[in-house]
């Protein structure tokens, strides 16, 4: 194993209803963390982009998230992402498959850079699921998989770090 190889984890927050029926939510936060095994948590890169779109964010999603309409009216386009997220990946030569806290982020951000008409050629058809990890690890010792990114980190005594919902936050928690 590879202790310098980097990781990028990759989470994204989403502009959804309280009940999640929002037909593909618009996502208004992408954020990452990028480091190595064999670096300190302190010497990772954390980076967080609010998504400029045109419409309200739901209460909800405000109070969950912390995000806010003018936070993304005053974001950054779709296309000025994908090139800071290119350069990272480039710059830190990070594996081909971002981490992840379940599945479908990777794919989601790169439907939406396709919607705006931007290649963005990272991330395969992959992602490490650390969740789906954990929930196998669970129920081969017999025990219940519950709970989100902070519980499970709990039952390996590692203690989850900032407040949870923000698209920096959690990948770098997941990483």
């Amino acid at each position: 194993m590879d202790l310098d190889q980097k990781y990028l984890a990759l989470d994204l927050e989403l502009n959804n209803a309280p009940d999640g029926s929002t037909p593909n939510p618009t996502i208004i936060q992408v954020g990452v963390a990028i480091g190595s095994a064999r670096q300190l948590p302190c010497e990772w890169i954390v980076k967080k982009w609010f998504v400029k779109v045109n419409e309200p964010i739901y209460p909800f999603i405000t109070e969950l998230t912390g995000i806010t309409t003018d936070d993304v009216k005053n974001g950054l386009q779709h296309y000025d992402i994908a090139n800071e997220l290119d350069r990272l990946i480039k710059d830190n030569n990070t594996f081909v498959n971002p981490v992840t806290w379940g599945g479908g982020d990777s794919t989601e951000l790169k439907d939406e850079f396709d919607q705006h008409g931007i290649e963005f050629r990272h991330f395969g058809r992959r992602w490490i699921d650390v969740k789906t990890w954990y929930v196998l690890r669970m129920l081969a010792n017999g025990k219940r998989p519950a709970g989100g990114l902070s519980s499970a980190m709990g039952v390996y005594k590692m203690h989850f770090e900032g407040k949870a919902h923000r698209a920096d936050v959690d990948a770098y928690n997941t990483l």
